[in-house]
């Protein structure tokens, strides 16, 4: 009983000291400058750290959920401080686009489906056309990285990978509608 007792006990101060520190961090955040905003992000790293190490995987799903849910906030931060550059985001899901279509093609490629049948040939040409949209991208992302390498990183570049990332995203979406 004595037991039970001190796991409710803990599990509430856990729970208050997650929902205290949650609730300060949100609310000072909209006054903070980055430097405070990065030493917040070390003390919240600092408390996941010491929470993570204590975790029981025996401990109510509660306790672990307030964990998670400081990871995620220091996640969160840290993809704030230090965003990704739209170039690198669009390489890697480019690159991951292109490797699905790859395995795709080859699934069908080495099965023995009827190149007659009019669904194989509905998939066929949906993963060429995967195929022309990885390319065309590859060829406008290599295009904008040789602009940028002469303009030295300028804002406009940036932008313009921010748009073609959005392009992507959207013509791979369409894609994905059209084969529904």
């Amino acid at each position: 009983m004595f037991v039970h007792r001190t796991k409710k006990l803990l599990a509430l101060t856990l729970g208050s000291l997650a929902i205290l520190s949650a609730g300060s961090f949100l609310g000072y955040q909209a006054y903070a400058d980055d430097s405070s905003k990065t030493e917040m992000l070390e003390q919240m790293k600092e408390e996941y750290k010491k929470l993570a190490d204590q975790d029981d995987p025996n401990a109510p799903s509660e306790e672990r959920q307030k964990i998670k849910d400081l990871g995620w906030e220091v996640g969160k931060l840290e993809k704030e401080l230090n965003p990704e550059n739209p170039e690198d985001v669009l390489t890697r899901k480019l690159a991951v686009f292109k490797e699905m279509t790859l395995i795709h093609e080859s699934s069908y490629k080495d099965s023995d489906a009827d190149a007659n049948d009019p669904k194989v040939t509905e998939i066929v040409e949906q993963i060429e056309q995967r195929k022309k949209l990885v390319a065309k991208f590859e060829e406008k992302l290599a295009s904008l990285k040789n602009r940028a390498k002469k303009a030295k990183q300028s804002e406009e570049a940036k932008e313009e990978a921010e748009q073609l990332l959005t392009e992507f995203q959207q013509e791979k979406e369409a894609l994905s509608i059209q084969s529904e």
